[in-house]
């Protein structure tokens, strides 16, 4: 049997690993477009190893969300293809029972189901904590080169209240134009023919020190709207200071994504902390160790599925390997959405996909097993 294993095992590995490569570069070109090219359009100026950086993190979080999927294609790919070519009845007849053909699949799941532990709960938390922090990292190089932050020609509504619009020409901004907002509405307006930027270190919030040239300024009245209480006033030259987003990792660190293993379990059994706050790391903590069993899961729908599905060709297993996957994942994020109710109970919530799975598995299995 050890020869039976070895070939079971061997095409279902093979799968897996190609399976995980094709989601984990879809996955990444997906980060890649949504986040860093519109960044790089936005300031093409930034470096090349802050993009390099961000697509190094975005693989570890790509890869715990790939393998249960590429785990689950690959045994509907295999077991159909043996279903099609006769090999399954050839192991039945030769005596194999369904739960000793399928021994190899179960050792698979146990590997798959330590990495995406190891994964979901050390590597990914770490690397999105980091991914977080490099919003910080952005800061820090504005700090250095003041005109970083600034897109050209193109609307900036990073700093809260406020729209900035300019053309960056050499070390200036020029046909600058400021915005500041309240509740959405125009409070104040500047437009200035150029504006020189640097950088205030010796406040306690960092300030970004505009000095125009050629500027005018309105601001909203006491009464009426914007338009109708505000009158432009006219300067030569004037300097105005814009705090700075003061973001750190700190807070990063504790969303509850973003928590190590031994800080979450520390926060999930918090008494001080109040009933939403300490359900939503419990909920964390049960989601983390719940996705990474949902290879075994998988494994054991995969198996009496592929089967019966009886099917050669890639695109059935794929396509009933994709709405398996995507049925879990929208279970497992409706329990999510519970996560801060805490008389919901969300950290048992997060266990019903698997439950399901589990069940609808063991029927599958049991019914093939008679056959």
């Amino acid at each position: 049997m050890r020869i039976l294993d070895r070939y079971i095992a061997k095409q279902v590995f093979i799968s897996a690993v190609f399976a995980v490569t094709v989601i984990l570069v879809i996955l990444i070109l997906g980060n890649v477009f949504k986040e860093i090219l519109r960044e790089l359009d936005k300031r093409p100026d930034l470096s090349l190893g802050f993009v390099f950086k961000f697509i190094i993190l975005v693989i570890p979080i790509s890869l715990s969300l790939a393998i249960p999927f590429s785990f689950l294609t690959a045994i509907l790919l295999t077991f159909g293809r043996l279903s099609a070519d006769s090999e399954f009845i050839a192991m039945r007849m030769s005596g194999q029972s369904m739960w000793r053909i399928s021994l190899p699949i179960g050792a698979l799941a146990l590997l798959f189901t330590l990495i995406c532990g190891w994964f979901n709960l050390s590597i990914t938390p770490a690397a999105k904590t980091e991914m977080e922090g490099m919003k910080a990292s952005m800061i820090n190089m504005v700090k250095r080169e003041p005109l970083l932050i600034f897109p050209d020609q193109v609307v900036m509504d990073e700093i809260d209240d406020h729209l900035l619009y300019a053309k960056k020409e050499g070390e200036a901004l020029h046909g600058f134009q400021m915005l500041k907002l309240e509740n959405g509405r125009p409070q104040a307006l500047i437009v200035a023919r150029k504006a020189e930027v640097s950088v205030d270190l010796t406040k306690s919030i960092p300030e970004l020190v505009f000095d125009f040239t050629d500027f005018n300024m309105m601001a909203k009245g006491q009464e009426g709207d914007f338009i109708d209480s505000t009158q432009p006033v006219f300067f030569e030259s004037g300097e105005i200071g814009l705090e700075l987003p003061n973001k750190s990792n700190k807070d990063a660190a504790d969303k509850p994504v973003n928590v190590s293993l031994r800080r979450l379990i520390q926060f999930a059994s918090d008494e001080d902390l109040e009933p939403g706050e300490r359900a939503t790391y419990q909920t964390e903590l049960s989601t983390r160790f719940a996705f990474s069993v949902s290879c075994i899961m998988f494994g054991l729908i995969g198996v009496p599925l592929g089967i019966t599905a009886q099917r050669r060709e890639s695109t059935a297993g794929f396509v009933i390997s994709l709405l398996l996957a995507v049925s879990y994942y929208v279970l497992l994020i409706v329990a999510q959405m519970q996560s801060a109710n805490a008389s919901a109970f969300p950290q048992l919530l997060v266990w019903i996909p698997n439950l399901l799975c589990l069940g609808l598995g063991l029927f599958l299995f049991v019914r093939l097993s008679r056959k």
